[in-house]
């Protein structure tokens, strides 16, 4: 994507908050000081039964698939993902009654070793992406959570309404008249000002990420009344340059980048509500 802002020699003309997060990104260990707000955890494998594991490998290897498939069947995991395999395994007669898919599957099966179908099935599971309750419960953490009466009472100083969805989204649109499909991920008041904003993490370009950014782009674009709307991102939108020190043109950092509303990384996002103070 072509950028509009040259970054390099007009850093300036950026958002205040967007060059903050840059420089953040840029010059500390960000992704270290990122773990407070999301503690991904860690990926450790999962090591089979020794032996369940010794009769995997002695079937796959002998190519008795029945005894395999009935194998697979009571484990959690199958060594690559496959579109029917649910299916087949939780189906009553699925197995029996469609060879042709249990040779399909069998076939794939044996274009791997036996070794590398058992270290498949051992590797480490995916890593929780959870965002929202990770970032739920940093703020409350960081900022005093109130209640709804309390937040509404509150007129000085800093805090978040802590509520179920369902009396966030209310109060968000019955009473501040914000007109959203969802309670944002950030609810929060400094003195008598409002500040809401949707949290995200983009990891990287591609997929779902773009999506993801459309919609705190969107969410910033619709401004009403006195509540500011704000985008809480952090990840990959913050990249300059890439290990090759050629600047990054990703359409995902590049709207975030450029964008003319307040995006700000979670680490910055206490130093951006004090200046409502």
């Amino acid at each position: 994507m072509e950028r509009t802002i040259d970054i390099e020699t007009n850093p300036e003309n950026l958002n205040e908050w967007v060059r903050q997060s840059i420089d953040l990104f840029r010059n500390s260990n960000y992704l270290d000081q990122i773990l407070e707000v999301y503690p991904f955890q860690i990926a450790a494998p999962e090591r089979l039964d020794a032996g369940i594991r010794r009769r995997i490998i002695a079937a796959h290897q002998a190519r008795r698939t029945k005894e395999l498939i009935e194998l697979l069947k009571g484990l959690t995991k199958f060594p690559y993902e496959d579109p029917i395999w649910y299916l087949l395994k939780n189906s009553e007669g699925c197995i029996d009654n469609n060879p042709r898919q249990i040779q399909r599957i069998a076939e794939s099966l044996y274009s791997m070793t036996a070794e590398e179908t058992v270290v498949r099935l051992e590797a480490a599971p995916k890593l929780n992406t959870q965002m929202g309750p990770m970032f739920n419960g940093w703020l409350r953490r960081n900022f005093t959570p109130l209640g709804l009466d309390a937040f509404q009472r509150s007129t000085r100083g800093v805090c978040i309404l802590d509520s179920s969805e369902e009396v966030g989204k209310e109060f968000i649109n019955d009473t501040l008249h914000q007109n959203l499909a969802k309670r944002p991920d950030l609810i929060a008041k400094v003195n008598r000002q409002i500040i809401i904003g949707e949290a995200k993490w983009i990891g990287q370009p591609g997929g779902n990420q773009e999506k993801q950014v459309q919609e705190v782009l969107n969410f910033c674009r619709h401004q009403r009344g006195n509540v500011i709307r704000i985008g809480v991102v952090d990840g990959f939108p913050w990249s300059v340059f890439n290990i090759n020190h050629r600047l990054v043109n990703n359409k995902e950092a590049v709207n975030i980048q450029e964008s003319e509303y307040d995006m700000v990384s979670a680490l910055l996002l206490q130093a951006y509500l004090q200046r409502f103070l």
